[in-house]
């Protein structure tokens, strides 16, 4: 007949393989999971950086700097420009009754020397308007800088958060382990009994090989009064 101790040792020792591989998954997927959340979290951040520097740099070829340089260029004359008019002779500033050719010719010269300061202003205008227009790229590079800078910071700090996520993670499972240590416990147990001539199958009488742990053998003889 088959040892009992030795039948339950064994179904000790499978129950503790089944709950600890049982917790270890556990473990395992969780720590699976909190590491595909991270590289997702790391993709999104690479593409927001992607897209970031595409924004900065898009600006940044030949027709659209000529153009930038353009804009700049013609604000620039008409804010040297706009308080200045065109004369006719009757808005030539004279004393007394000046004769018509004379208020013409002033106008004529005033004129001109509006048309020369005009063409003036224009070539000013020209002259600053590509550092205006590297003004604007540094600003524009700057707020790229910054952009990259934000998003590489919320990089490394998610990346940080990881290793807390598989701290989280080896807690998964806990009760299982704890499972699997009690009946590992209780399979050695068992195994030892068995080992040691423990409980085997004696006949009806119930009689048993284990010894009585709570009663000494042979007993202790009583002493009775005299």
């Amino acid at each position: 007949m088959c040892n009992p101790l030795a039948i339950a040792s064994i179904a000790l020792t499978v129950g503790s393989t089944f709950l600890s591989q049982r917790a270890a998954n556990k473990v395992q997927s969780a720590r699976n999971s909190a590491s595909s959340a991270e590289a997702l979290r790391q993709e999104e951040f690479r593409r927001q950086q992607a897209e970031a520097f595409d924004d900065t740099s898009s600006g940044f070829n030949r027709e659209d700097q000529d153009a930038g340089i353009d804009t700049a260029a013609l604000a620039r004359e008409d804010s040297f420009t706009e308080n200045l008019k065109t004369f006719r002779p009757g808005d030539v500033p004279t004393t007394g009754s000046a004769p018509k050719i004379v208020r013409e010719n002033l106008a004529k010269e005033l004129n001109r020397s509006l048309g020369e300061g005009k063409s003036f202003a224009q070539r000013l205008a020209r002259f600053g308007a590509p550092g205006e227009n590297q003004f604007g790229n540094r600003v524009t590079l700057g707020r790229g800088e910054q952009d990259q800078a934000r998003l590489g910071g919320f990089s490394a700090g998610s990346s940080r958060v990881l290793p807390l996520e598989f701290l989280a993670a080896n807690q998964r499972g806990a009760g299982l382990r704890t499972a699997a240590d009690i009946t590992g416990a209780l399979g050695s147990v068992a195994n030892l009994a068995g080992a040691t001539g423990g409980v085997t199958a004696g006949p009806a009488t119930g009689t048993s090989n284990f010894p009585d742990i709570l009663r000494p053998n042979p007993p202790i003889p009583v002493r009775r009064p005299i």
